[in-house]
């Protein structure tokens, strides 16, 4: 996802061996490994700690944000373009405000893409765009943590199941930033202009499993500074997901839950919530 969510998304500089986005959840009885994922990689982010493979190789199922595989299907992309597309008369630039817009055309010309191109989108699809481009010119080109697991797993007949329909993932993505489409513009030109200083620190937080840093740089701030984001990307889907991972905690399977690191630090995160009730939450090693 875009933002301080896709930037919660990656996360490398020097870590100990036993350092990872890796935890082991128990309630005395049952087992729920969770591994923080980061949705793309670089090439020298790989291979990925042991301890997702340790993870894996102790788990019966493995457990998505959404259905991967169907995600990567034509009948997907499809839908995708339908959900995203303006039809209500609009177009981008009459969207934003003459600066936003300004700004937009100027990131734009630079590399050498027509804005006009962009004008049927809705701006949260816009502000995907320009951050997945941006990604892939910092060296982000490799499959993020969940689709290889989620290859891995398909190879080796391991059970896959997931918290969010595709549908709900797409109007994740169509919704995204609310009714402020000039915010959600502005700040995402904010956060590219600082993503090349922000990477390392990121990778090295999320490598270490850093939940306190992920939380103070990244979840606090989108909390802070997009309110609304905080309570529809974050908060909303965390509280929907517990119930499911609670009746993981409760059966004998093992499973591995792979999500968004972003949806594991805070106070209104998924370790809180498992806290507060009781739960014990280690680090895997």
């Amino acid at each position: 996802m875009l933002k301080k969510i896709a930037l919660a998304a990656l996360l490398i500089t020097s870590i100990s061996a036993q350092a990872a986005s890796v935890w082991k959840v128990t309630n005395g009885e049952n087992t729920v490994f969770f591994g923080g994922t980061i949705h793309i990689l670089k090439a020298n982010n790989l291979p990925l700690p042991s301890e997702f493979d340790k993870a894996y190789a102790a788990s019966d199922i493995l457990v998505f944000e959404t259905d991967i595989e169907g995600a990567e299907n034509e009948e997907f992309q499809q839908k995708m373009m339908s959900k995203v597309i303006l039809t209500d008369g609009t177009t981008l630039q009459t969207r934003l405000s003459e600066e936003t817009y300004a700004s937009l055309k100027t990131y734009l010309d630079a590399k050498g893409l027509p804005i006009i191109n962009l004008h049927p989108l809705k701006p949260s699809m816009v502000a995907l765009t320009i951050t997945m481009l941006e990604f892939q010119a910092n060296g982000f080109t490799q499959d993020g943590v969940d689709k290889i697991f989620a290859k891995k797993a398909r190879q080796d007949g391991k059970q896959i199941d997931w918290f969010e329909s595709i549908d709900e993932q797409l109007d994740f993505i169509a919704n995204m930033g609310g009714d402020d489409d000039d915010g959600m513009i502005k700040y995402t030109l904010e956060e590219i202009e600082s993503l090349p200083t922000m990477i390392d620190d990121m990778l090295s937080s999320w490598l270490a499993g850093d939940l306190e840093k992920l939380n103070e740089t990244l979840v606090q701030e989108m909390a802070n500074d997009f309110p609304e984001m905080y309570q529809e990307m974050l908060v909303k889907r965390n509280d929907n997901w517990m119930p499911k991972i609670i009746e993981l905690l409760n059966d004998k399977p093992t499973e591995f839950v792979l999500v968004g690191t972003a949806h594991l630090a805070g106070k209104d995160s998924v370790f809180a919530k498992l806290e507060a009730k009781g739960f014990k939450i280690e680090k895997l090693k």
